[in-house]
């Protein structure tokens, strides 16, 4: 086995190599280690004190002389676990250190469809939004969660306004959402073509989706100028859109 393999457990190369190295002799000396693993004894023994401060390794005195022993490797899973969860309690913590970087915009992408969906279930707690969209045969998966939005929209009187590709099937779709959002929601066809993905603004959030079969993600970017900008986009273009009913 490459001790290298160890290293990801925090471990330095060496004493993932001396920890191996007892794992096959079984209960040992500093010497036999040391002629297993080619290192010098001065420089097992500073690293059985490291194996040791970690877990890793068992101090044990026959006839008063020191012998020692490689713990269970499931000690090096647990450690992992512990270190996991102890980073996912202070993850809040780094993430609102990282909101507070200042003069940066935060951008994470989510793929698939789940990541969509997360999105839009973040949406419907927003006071209100743009949206453009070209509905599309990759909506499907999605409809549930727009009729969550939808039903949101209409509990909440969030303003909705919409510019959507002008086609058949986003007019359709576009009524059928209008009929569960109630009137907060207004829709717009669009003067021109070109655009074949969504994208939603809301608060200092804009997120860009890209929907097709092999490659489904959206891009979240938080900054308030960026946002700003994008809203005063939408709002030149919402002027030159067309009404419809």
């Amino acid at each position: 086995m490459d001790c290298k393999q160890l290293e990801f457990t925090g471990t330095s190369e060496k004493a993932a190599k001396i920890y191996l190295a007892a794992l096959s002799l079984g209960t040992t000396s500093v010497q036999e280690l040391a002629q297993k693993t080619s290192i010098k004894r001065p420089t097992v023994y500073l690293h059985v004190d490291e194996l040791i401060a970690q877990g890793l390794f068992e101090k044990i005195s026959i006839n008063k002389k020191h012998f020692y022993r490689a713990a269970d490797p499931r000690v090096l899973e647990e450690r992992l676990k512990n270190g996991l969860s102890a980073i996912q309690k202070v993850m809040p913590e780094f993430e609102a250190l990282k909101a507070r970087t200042p003069g940066k915009p935060q951008i994470v992408v989510y793929e698939g469809v789940e990541g969509i969906r997360n999105i839009y279930r973040e949406v419907k707690k927003s006071n209100s939004f743009r949206v453009w969209s070209n509905v599309g045969e990759y909506y499907a998966p999605f409809h549930d969660v727009y009729m969550e939005v939808a039903e949101s929209v209409k509990q909440n009187g969030i303003g909705v306004r919409e510019i959507i590709a002008d086609t058949k099937e986003s007019r359709r779709y576009s009524r059928l959402v209008a009929k569960m959002c109630g009137p907060t929601y207004v829709a717009r066809t669009a003067t021109v073509e070109g655009f074949s993905n969504d994208a939603i603004i809301f608060g200092n959030i804009v997120a860009l989706f890209r929907l097709s079969e092999h490659n489904m993600f959206v891009v979240r970017i938080e900054d308030k100028t960026i946002a700003d900008s994008m809203k005063a986009l939408f709002d030149m273009a919402w002027k030159s859109a067309k009404a419809f009913r």
